[in-house]
């Protein structure tokens, strides 16, 4: 089967399928910019610190710095939690009159098990010490990594059976064909996994924003490539 050759419908369906992979490429990009960078709109290269923040330092810092860094009140409030955190996140008189002033201050109006407010995270309280050491720790927890690694790989994967599947229909020189799809499918095995070892080096958050970068850039060209073989046939220098 050649995608030239297919019936308009079909045509059409492939059609749909590979500008919505365009468009949700655009959008996962632009979401990454938002998320890891200080502004709060449009598109934006993502900041390697606060990759860092998410990925190797303790989650409760990372969110500071990042998703809930809104709520923060003052910078100082993540310079006394991190400290905190670094001399052994103890239940100590830091803790009981520093750290839990900031989180009652900035954190629990919804970080409580007994918040009504409409963004509240009833299941995630800060209202007590064994509340808020389990995210004192370097990184995601294992537990929390398994579950956000599956559930991204099992996703990308299938989106990426059916790019590079659809690719492969295609009427390109065979040596770019198995590039592109090698280099997706190398750069998604790389990304995950440096999700579980940028906890023990920074080297690794580099590599997540690289191959992460390649794994969008690789949907995004097959993706395009694909588009314009359905409609227009290739150049014969492209075969």
């Amino acid at each position: 089967m050649r995608l030239h050759n297919l019936h308009f419908s079909s045509k059409l369906a492939l059609s749909g399928f590979l500008i919505t992979m365009l468009f949700g490429c655009l959008s996962a990009a632009t979401l990454i910019g938002l998320v890891y960078s200080s502004n709060e709109t449009g598109f934006n290269l993502p900041s390697i610190e606060k990759m860092s923040a998410k990925y190797s330092e303790a989650q409760l810092v990372g969110s500071m710095k990042t998703s809930m860094y809104e709520y923060v009140a003052d910078d100082d409030d993540i310079l006394i939690v991190e400290d905190w955190i670094k001399k052994g996140a103890m239940d100590d008189e830091q803790f009981q009159q520093d750290v839990m002033t900031i989180l009652k201050q900035d954190c629990q109006s919804c970080h409580s098990r007994t918040s009504t407010k409409s963004k509240a995270i009833n299941s995630i309280p800060f209202s007590r010490y064994d509340d808020v050491s389990k995210f004192t720790q370097a990184g995601y927890s294992w537990q929390s990594m398994a579950k956000t690694a599956h559930i991204h790989l099992f996703g990308i994967s299938l989106l990426l059976i059916a790019t590079s599947l659809t690719f492969s229909c295609s009427t390109y020189n065979p040596y770019i064909k198995i590039t592109l799809i090698s280099i997706s499918w190398i750069a998604l095995w790389l990304d995950i996994a440096s999700w579980w070892l940028a906890k023990y080096s920074t080297i690794f958050v580099y590599m997540i924003v690289g191959a992460g970068t390649i794994e969008v850039a690789s949907l995004v060209t097959m993706s395009g490539l694909a588009l314009i073989n359905i409609w227009w046939k290739v150049p014969d220098f492209c075969k």
